[in-house]
């Protein structure tokens, strides 16, 4: 079963293997623990803080139909 994700925090979304890779980032910009979500288990991604990614994410997840 699919999920929906929300983003609150600040942080770098990307692309790792087959895998959404999302790394949230404190006031001082200083990376923290990433954590990843299986493309084949997000139905939906909401994100509500500033986030850094790029036009090849986007496209992985077009094609995966997130």
């Amino acid at each position: 079963m699919k999920k929906t994700y929300y983003l609150f925090n600040p942080g770098r979304l990307s692309r790792k293997d087959n895998t959404i890779k999302f790394t949230p980032v404190d006031e001082d910009r200083n990376d923290q623990k990433p954590r990843y979500l299986p493309v084949e288990q997000v139905e939906e991604l909401y994100a509500f803080g500033a986030l850094d990614a790029n036009s090849a994410l986007y496209n992985f997840l077009g094609k995966n139909q997130v």
